[in-house]
């Protein structure tokens, strides 16, 4: 690796060797559910009392208010499939598939308003929003970045172009946090100017299918903490509040989800405070909360059998929405838990 590629690059040597939590015997959180949204439903995403549901191309907004009976108020239908949603303020940024990024006005969800589209020239996968700055995985071309001050004229800051396939992205405060296959995770500083570069890229044990990250303020300039899910359900913690210097720091396995070389689908992980919401499919759908206030020990504080496969989830104080797709019909919808102590 030179330097003139102007990133650093950890390599994790020896991830097999760190120590794997232990989950706890006795679990110390109940996890509920609540209410049900029926299906079919690909994403979710929960801001206040409001959620954000998308099937195929058209995303639906609930009010949450009482959960245990969801309201829908409105709808709007995109061109192609939605693969992410991300809600800042009174705007949603939403992944469209081939499509690029959709910026809708939902100030009024009973009549949402498109304000602009911007194609990212791939496939887009997922979207985070920080600030006035929008980023999109996009399968082809890696991190689009983009300018969204004024939402109705985005513009392109550039791309940054991952070693395999961006999957999926998270952001806090100034930096964005992406994974791709097989790549691992790339960490980029979006308060630079110019084309947007890596403060480091960190290699995982398992194809990143999944990350969140956690930080300990709002207006904090980075993230405190990565979590990373693999195609084989190994979950990896990496220490990111340094980030051109990130530091594996934990892993950790459900013991009846052995080792057993997956390489394809995935689950989905998301991090609320101190906890870390992970759902993933075989070798039986499961929902699992690890609590992360020292997370070089991840400790199992809840689980849930799901009904299905996990698509999607979103978590928001004590709720926690979840996207399955059914082994009937009838089973395919949202799910939301609360989540209490």
């Amino acid at each position: 690796m030179t330097t003139s590629l102007a990133y650093r690059r950890m390599a994790w040597l020896c991830v097999g060797c760190l120590a794997v939590g232990e989950p706890a015997l006795a679990q110390s959180r109940t996890l509920e559910l609540v209410g049900t949204i029926p299906g079919p439903a690909t994403t979710v995403h929960v801001q206040g009392t409001a959620a954000y549901i998308s099937s195929g191309p058209t995303l639906q907004f609930f009010d949450i208010g009482d959960p245990s009976a969801p309201t829908l108020v409105g709808s709007f239908t995109f061109p192609q499939n939605i693969y992410g949603v991300r809600v800042s303020r009174s705007i949603a940024y939403v992944a469209i598939d081939f499509g690029g990024l959709g910026i809708l006005d939902v100030s009024n969800p009973a009549a949402a308003t498109l304000l602009a589209s911007f194609e990212v020239g791939g496939q887009a996968l997922s979207v985070g929003i920080t600030g006035s700055t929008a980023v999109v995985a996009n399968r082809l071309s890696g991190l689009e970045v983009i300018d969204v001050t004024d939402p109705r004229m985005p513009v392109s800051r550039g791309a940054y172009y991952t070693e395999g396939y961006a999957m999926e992205v998270d952001t806090a405060g100034a930096f964005a946090y992406v994974v791709d296959r097989p790549g691992g995770l790339s960490i980029i500083d979006l308060s630079r100017t110019g084309e947007p570069i890596a403060e480091s890229v960190v290699s995982t044990t398992d194809w990143p299918a999944a990350v969140a990250v956690s930080s300990d303020a709002s207006d904090a300039p980075s993230a405190r903490i990565a979590a990373l899910l693999g195609t084989d359900s190994l979950l990896e913690i990496v220490d990111v509040s340094d980030p051109s210097a990130p530091v594996a720091i934990s892993s950790y396995r459900h013991p009846d989800r052995p080792a057993i070389g997956r390489t394809l689908g995935g689950g989905r992980i998301r991090m609320e405070g101190s906890l870390a919401f992970l759902a993933d499919g075989p070798p039986s759908p499961l929902l699992q909360v690890l609590e992360l206030a020292d997370p070089t020990r991840p400790t199992l504080v809840a689980t849930y059998a799901l009904p299905g496969s996990p698509r999607d989830m979103s978590v928001s104080g004590s709720l926690a929405l979840l996207a399955v797709a059914g082994r009937a019909p009838s089973t395919a919808g949202v799910l939301i838990f609360r989540m209490g102590s």
